[in-house]
């Protein structure tokens, strides 16, 4: 209802935030220097269950370059992953190094809220777009789970995350009402960031740690241990931008020094599904990112002035702060946009807008370090850049050795078809949009063999269902038994 409301599209909303990062660079007239363009993916082109309700590009970083005005030789769609801004700003810099390219456009954007406001109201809307011109098209591929997976109910991030963060709260010997103050009290400050930055979805409005896990009305249940206060923000219309080019052609367009920030140190690296690791709330592929990056910008963690870590979940910035000994209060801060859940979540694209955000405060901040960690998947890959206004020499890396660490990792045996007694090692139930529990999804061991196994029970289960959501079925034992659809369980 807003007066200035356009109800832009996805193609739409991403060249507005192209526009602005090529007027903050100064371009102006030049901005026909730029030769690649580089763009993130939709939301509702990330796996194939999902639609478009009013069609799409065929070819998205052409459409948006199109809206600009720019013909590019070279277009980059990336694939599915929080991590990819990051990693395209690595390749970005790799291709102006190798001179492949000169000047690069990375830009991403969602307009997710705008989208099921139209559904709501019954407005039809046309999205689509053909373009016939060259496109590196990555593909909607998402290899971060299994089959298994899915067919245990595991279908959605937060029953992904919840698992996993019962199995962090299970091994740490926490109760449910610790362990929920202490997600709250790490997202807290992130909640206040957001409160003061005029972009942030929820700017304005701040919550103290308790009011973040209170059950009130609009803070409804999504998956065990989460409410919704402490969940991604994905219905929003947000997008961002930012310019990549050689020093070269900065001092050719005589962009002042004042306006560039350099990128010292880069390492990324991945995990396997989540019921193949050994243990399921930790994923060391952060910490070994993390440590990797610093190391090649040549930096401590107390060299760094700002950090912006991917919020989805609690566990997303926990699991990388702790692989690195940052305490969950630190004075620095551990957003400069306000994270996911208040400032925005959208899609794949918004470590974006923390590169956006660092960009700005690091030119204000003269020869001042700022991090940012981008995880992608469920915990699945994780890519960090480290950045400041001091310039230093390039150095191009690839992240063979990280991969090569994490394969030699070892793996549990997991078994399919499981059947006779286990013992929960984590949990995570899925509840209705009335807070009614669906189902709940438990990762277990085998006591004859120690194998991992997955299984979940319904509402049919009755008693077993009610009981996950009542009580913490961590360390019980259970009967385990293939099914139509996956194994089921019950408590014994």
């Amino acid at each position: 209802d807003d007066a200035g409301y356009e109800a832009l599209s996805p193609v739409a909303i991403t060249a507005r935030a192209g526009a602005l990062a090529l007027a903050d660079a100064g371009l102006g007239q030049a901005s026909g220097r730029i030769d690649t363009i580089m763009t993130t993916r939709i939301f509702e082109d990330s796996a194939p269950v999902l639609q478009f309700p009013f069609g799409r590009s065929n070819n998205f970083p052409r459409s948006v370059g199109k809206r600009l005005g720019l013909d590019v030789d070279t277009a980059i769609w990336a694939t599915v992953g929080g991590d990819t801004p990051q990693k395209l700003v690595n390749e970005a810099c790799d291709r102006i190094w190798h001179g492949l390219s000169r000047a690069v456009l990375i830009a991403g954007g969602e307009a997710l809220s705008t989208s099921k406001y139209l559904q709501r109201q019954g407005i039809e809307a046309d999205w689509s777009e053909s373009i016939d011109e060259p496109v590196d098209d990555r593909g909607a591929i998402i290899d971060q789970l299994t089959d298994d997976e899915i067919v245990s109910g595991l279908i959605t991030p937060p029953l992904f995350y919840g698992l996993m963060e019962n199995a962090r709260r299970i091994a740490m010997g926490m109760s449910r009402d610790q362990w929920a103050l202490r997600m709250a009290e790490l997202f807290a400050p992130f909640a206040q960031v957001a409160s003061e930055n005029p972009l942030a979805a929820q700017a304005g409005r701040a919550f103290t740690a308790p009011e973040l896990i209170a059950s009130v009305p609009g803070n409804r249940r999504v998956a065990d241990p989460y409410p919704q206060r402490l969940v991604a923000r994905d219905q929003v219309n947000q997008s961002a931008g930012l310019v990549v080019m050689s020093s070269a052609l900065a001092d050719e367009l005589a962009i002042p020094s004042a306006a560039r920030v350099y990128l010292h140190g880069q390492a990324a690296a991945g995990e396997p599904p989540i019921s193949l690791r050994p243990d399921i709330g930790v994923a060391p592929s952060a910490g070994l990112a993390l440590e990797g990056a610093m190391d090649r910008a040549g930096c401590g963690l107390e060299d760094i002035a700002l950090f912006d870590f991917y919020s989805c979940f609690p566990i997303a910035v926990s699991n990388a702060t702790e692989a690195i000994g940052l305490a969950p209060d630190d004075p620095r801060g551990l957003t400069v946009t306000g994270g996911l859940p208040y400032f925005g979540g959208p899609g794949n694209s918004y470590s974006m807008h923390a590169l956006a955000e660092m960009v700005m405060r690091l030119r204000a901040a003269p020869g001042k370090r700022g991090l940012i960690g981008a995880n992608g998947g469920f915990l699945s890959k994780y890519a960090v850049g480290i950045y400041s206004s001091t310039p230093v020499p390039y150095q191009s890396h690839d992240n063979v050795e990280f991969d090569e660490a994490m394969l030699a990792a070892p793996q549990v045996e997991f078994v399919a078809q499981a059947e006779g007694q286990g013992v929960v090692e984590a949990h995570t139930v899925a509840f209705d949009r009335e807070g009614a529990g669906k189902y709940a999804v438990i990762s277990g061991r085998l006591e004859a063999s120690g194998a991992r196994f997955l299984a979940q029970a319904g509402r049919e289960s009755g008693a077993t269902l009610d009981a996950c959501i009542s009580t913490d079925p961590g360390g019980r034992q259970v009967q385990v038994s293939p099914g139509e659809r996956g194994n089921n369980f019950v408590f014994v």
